[in-house]
């Protein structure tokens, strides 16, 4: 399959909370126009039960949440695939240092990385961490900033991680009350 352009546009704007970030768009979520729309995907159940958009949420809805919840969407890689795996090393370098870009400009509160793989590529890309480094990080805030923005990681809401669903669930109430805290 050639790249044909087709993609997701970028959810972001100055003053978000946070800024959810996939591997990138799954082809049928490009299709879609939406993110994480394949029903299989928890992303929006766990992101209604946490409460962070304050409502029950759908992939119609992600273009109205960085205005109504503070809540922005982007990816690591533009390109559209059934899999990750099928991203080029030269697509993920570039797509750090893009992101890394997005992140330094609209300075989200937190940035939170859908999955421990999507972190590990930008760290070592657009953070310049070794591998050793971020093998063992564990979910949750990571120590590293980003101007001020606090990078989180958390297990991915894909049908593929579904032993993780729980934990992933747990850490997005836990972003939550850190965003609810005196001083966030």
């Amino acid at each position: 399959m050639t790249y044909d352009g087709l993609t997701l546009k970028h959810l972001l704007k100055p003053g978000l909370r946070v800024v959810f970030i996939g591997y990138n768009p799954a082809i049928y979520s490009a299709e879609a126009g939406h993110f994480y729309a394949r029903a299989g995907n928890q992303f929006w159940r766990h992101l209604s039960e946490s409460g962070l958009a304050g409502r029950t949420v759908r992939p119609e809805d992600d273009q109205l949440l960085p205005d109504e919840a503070g809540i922005g969407f982007t990816d690591l890689c533009c390109r559209p695939t059934v899999r990750a795996q099928q991203l080029t090393r030269a697509e993920i370098i570039e797509g750090s240092h893009r992101l890394y870009a997005e992140l330094v400009e609209f300075q989200p509160v937190i940035a939170c990385f859908s999955g421990r793989g999507i972190y590990q590529h930008f760290g070592r890309h657009a953070l310049g961490l070794t591998a050793r480094e971020l093998a063992s990080r564990e979910y949750g805030e990571q120590p590293e900033r980003i101007g001020v923005t606090a990078p989180w990681v958390i297990p991915s809401s894909s049908g593929l991680a579904s032993k993780w669903h729980r934990e992933r669930l747990e850490w997005l109430h836990r972003m939550r009350e850190r965003l609810e805290a005196p001083g966030a």
